[in-house]
């Protein structure tokens, strides 16, 4: 379908693992499916600064209301000038809830057809129910969807994904702060909201120094939750053990160096953090919830129960001090992982989006 046009919506409020997954999807999508590129995101944006020039065209959009008129004229100008251009094999990618709202008007006013991609397992609303194809991230995803009342007939499941040639390049580096880590370090890397669950790996730290009792936690990343978090660690005297990075543009090279990461969230739909820690060879102890089941079941990782700080610490403790189970854990998920690549994910979705245009 060469010539074919896809619009990426996504307002890019924050720069998290959903804006992380646009940006591979539409630079792997410009070298391998055929279609012309185009994403509306929020201007001054992280995503839009981050896109490279050379890749799809980047239409910033006045976009501070959750569903602003003024983003929407932006996209309704922008799809009446490539229709002026190219006819009708366009269609449009919502990537979040407030984009889809979006999209959904500016499709039913131009008669184009719109994908979208849900992250979360939780409940979405009935918007949900209107795009022509919902790409799930994962099976939790899907059954939500499902549950929620969008017809099966709609739903894809493609996983989000992760650059193997990328990460292949990544350098080991120290840890920061390296003068205040003396042991092995936990790493955890998202957004500080209570879905992920941080405040029980703190809790767990202090079971764990039972064990190790030389063990760090690093967290990087920021949110609402960062000020409890951080009062949970001095109510439990850990502040020496428990170190707060804030954001950082990358966490590969800090992943590649930690002894485990931690994914102890109480909801996930995937997990591309624990993707990256698959391809680099850093064991994983996570949650069974969501899409991390999918992805770290039959020894690709340890799963606990959510919020079980006892059960955490045991299956971190575990990975700290059992080469032979680190080893064999790193193995599974070496071997995993490659179903998870850029190029095979991207070449999914263009094939739905060939199916949305084929689609009356």
């Amino acid at each position: 379908m060469s010539g074919a046009v896809a619009v990426h919506v996504c307002r890019g409020r924050e720069w998290r693992g959903g804006e992380r997954q646009v940006r591979l999807l539409v630079q792997t999508l410009a070298w391998r499916s055929g279609f012309l590129q185009h994403v509306v995101t929020r201007k001054g944006s992280a995503l839009a600064t981050a896109l490279d020039p050379a890749g799809p065209r980047v239409h910033p959009a006045s976009w501070e209301l959750a569903i602003d008129p003024r983003a929407l004229h932006t996209l309704v100008q922008l799809l009446r000038e490539l229709r002026r251009r190219h006819g009708r094999d366009i269609l449009l990618h919502a990537h979040d809830s407030h984009a889809l709202a979006i999209a959904l008007l500016a499709g039913r006013l131009l008669r184009l057809p719109v994908v979208a991609t849900r992250r979360s397992a939780s409940p979405p609303g009935r918007l949900w129910r209107l795009p022509r194809r919902v790409i799930a991230i994962s099976s939790a995803v899907q059954q939500a969807l499902g549950a929620s009342g969008v017809a099966a007939g709609r739903v894809v499941q493609i996983p989000s994904a992760v650059s193997l040639a990328d990460l292949s390049h990544t350098p080991e580096a120290p840890l920061p702060p390296a003068r205040g880590v003396d042991g092995p370090v936990v790493l955890a890397v998202g957004a500080q909201t209570a879905e992920k669950g941080h405040t029980s790996l703190i809790t767990a730290l202090r079971v764990l120094q039972t064990s190790v009792p030389d063990a760090h936690v690093v967290l990087v990343g920021d949110g609402p939750e960062r000020p409890r978090l951080e009062r949970r660690a001095r109510e439990l005297r850990l502040q020496d053990r428990v170190h707060f990075l804030g954001e950082r543009p990358s966490a590969a090279h800090l992943i590649r160096s930690a002894q485990v990461l931690a994914q102890p969230s109480i909801r996930e739909g995937l997990g591309t953090t624990v993707l990256e820690a698959m391809a680099l060879g850093t064991p994983v102890v996570a949650t069974a919830t969501g899409g991390l089941v999918e992805l770290l079941q039959g020894g690709a990782g340890c799963l606990v129960p959510p919020g079980n700080p006892d059960a955490l610490a045991e299956a971190l403790a575990r990975v700290l001090t059992d080469a032979l189970f680190r080893a064999a854990m790193v193995h599974e998920a070496r071997a995993r992982v490659a179903q998870y690549d850029a190029p095979t994910v991207a070449d999914q979705v263009a094939e739905v989006y060939r199916s949305a245009l084929r689609t009356t």
